[in-house]
């Protein structure tokens, strides 16, 4: 295992290196309750929570993702409009990078992982 399935392996993802694919895909588990959380969590299983307040830091959070490192976007507090600019905008950013989005909470919580990642349930 190297420097990074040994990262990996601190924040909670597990490495396939067994039954290794054509593609190296790497497993991140999240055990969320939904519906029950009630306050502004800074990190959800080890993946930081980020809440943007305005349009110019989705950019910043969309470099997380384009570094290979996973994130939740929180727009549980953003305005209406603000929430579906930023739902369109990272639409793109996971077209450009192969990325995925899981709903976590319902209109309100995502998860987005980048290429080769999964998540293990």
């Amino acid at each position: 295992m190297g420097l990074m399935g040994k990262i990996f392996k601190a924040f909670g993802f597990e490495s396939e290196e067994k039954n290794k694919p054509e593609k190296n895909k790497t497993k991140a588990s999240f055990k969320i309750k939904h519906g029950k959380i009630k306050s502004r969590a800074e990190e959800i299983d080890g993946v930081p929570v980020y809440y943007p307040e305005s349009y110019l830091q989705v950019r910043d959070f969309a470099e997380i993702l384009k570094k290979g490192n996973p994130c939740i976007i929180s727009i549980e507090y953003c305005e209406k409009e603000l929430a579906e600019r930023i739902m369109t905008y990272f639409e793109g950013v996971c077209f450009a990078l192969a990325a995925t989005r899981h709903e976590i909470e319902e209109n309100k919580l995502y998860l987005y992982l980048p290429e080769g990642m999964e998540i293990e349930r």
